[in-house]
């Protein structure tokens, strides 16, 4: 084998365990960030206080309606993605972006 043969196998070599290296290191920190959460339940919080203010006073049933049936729709989507949504009311403190905002209206 000549000099270029070897230097070439010597560079994949090691370019291979370093990757190799690399990706076992960053397995191994990753681990257990990564059982905790697995730990924790993620939540949303519904404030259908807010949901009411947001109505205009001038909304007819039909559009009072329809505004309750789509936030009534995200939070089902929330709870199929898996994640708990609650009602305001059972909170006694959260950070504001827990909670879900209303689309433009």
């Amino acid at each position: 084998m000549d000099v270029k043969s070897q230097w070439l196998s010597g560079v994949l070599i090691a370019a291979s365990l370093g990757t190799v290296g690399g990706w076992f290191a960053a397995h191994q920190q990753l681990q257990q960030p990564i059982a905790r959460l697995n730990l924790v339940t993620p939540v949303f919080i519904l404030d259908r206080a807010k949901l009411i203010q947001a109505i205009p006073p001038n909304a007819t049933q039909e559009q009072m309606a329809k505004i309750v049936d789509d936030w009534q729709g995200q939070a089902k989507k929330l709870s199929d993605a898996g994640y708990l949504v609650i009602d305001s009311t059972a909170v006694v403190a959260a950070p504001s972006d827990l909670y879900i905002q209303a689309q433009g209206r």
